[in-house]
């Protein structure tokens, strides 16, 4: 049966399995969402309210085999876990990042059996709830002695380049971004990849959802580094002084 959005949930679930710049959007999406799950060995009460998960509050999940691991199913509507069962079950309605400290150490499989799911580890699930998911790649901080070496990939980053354009049409503070081959001699690091934006005051918020868009991407020099555009000096003099950015905010009413 295709798959059709019931909810802006289940929107931005089918955005984030065909566009890599949409995954930043998907994890807030994800906090803010109702997730279904079923309850076993119980009966289904007549109202269907979200429920509140208090601590110390026990109620028994069904679990499920998938892989060779075990893992909590969780729906994105109500309608996802009716196609899965074959007799009636009582289930509950939980916000997802709550559910998520409620069964903390164990794995969620979301929609089984559908088109659209994912799988949740217990490291990603960690990382969602204590926040470390939103943390940005390296960022590349000049020491006044270094003598590095700049200029354009080799082989260019396109996937990345693309992806990241896509994600930054999202976020109005971004004006300009520039791609680079990088390498400094004294770091241990192999020539790997620079990405330079101008993102202003909104550099931290921007960089740190790059982060998703970037691990989800083959790229030919890893790793990625990043470094925001401020004052013109230092490493910036090379994009600012002739380097074609790959990605400029467009100003409604200027071609």
């Amino acid at each position: 049966m295709q798959f059709e959005p019931e909810n802006e949930f289940e929107l931005s679930l089918v955005k984030a399995a065909t566009d890599l710049a949409h995954r930043p959007q998907f994890y807030k999406d994800l906090c803010d969402a109702d997730l279904f799950i079923i309850q076993h060995g119980e009966k289904q009460p007549e109202s269907h309210e979200r429920v509140t998960l208090e601590q110390g509050k026990t109620i028994q999940i069904q679990n499920i085999e998938h892989n060779g691991k075990l893992y909590i199913p969780v729906f994105s509507s109500i309608s996802r876990l009716q196609r899965v069962i074959s007799e009636e079950v009582a289930y509950l309605g939980v916000n997802a990042l709550e559910l998520m400290k409620f069964t903390h150490g164990a794995e969620l499989l979301l929609n089984p059996g559908s088109d659209y799911g994912k799988e949740f580890t217990k490291n990603e699930i960690q990382s969602i709830i204590d926040g470390s998911i939103w943390e940005p790649p390296e960022t590349y901080t000049q020491k006044a002695e270094a003598k590095v070496m700049l200029g354009q990939p080799k082989v260019y980053p396109q996937e990345l380049t693309s992806a990241l354009s896509r994600f930054f049409k999202t976020k109005k503070q971004v004006k300009k971004a520039w791609v680079a081959h990088f390498h400094n001699p004294d770091d241990g690091l192999p020539p790997h990849t620079l990405i330079a934006i101008d993102a202003g005051d909104s550099y931290k918020e921007v960089s740190s959802e790059m982060g998703m868009v970037i691990n989800s991407i083959n790229i030919p020099n890893p790793p990625v580094d990043i470094i925001p555009i401020t004052n013109g000096g230092g490493l910036e003099s090379y994009f600012l002084n002739g380097q074609k950015p790959f990605y400029t905010k467009k100003v409604l009413g200027l071609f």
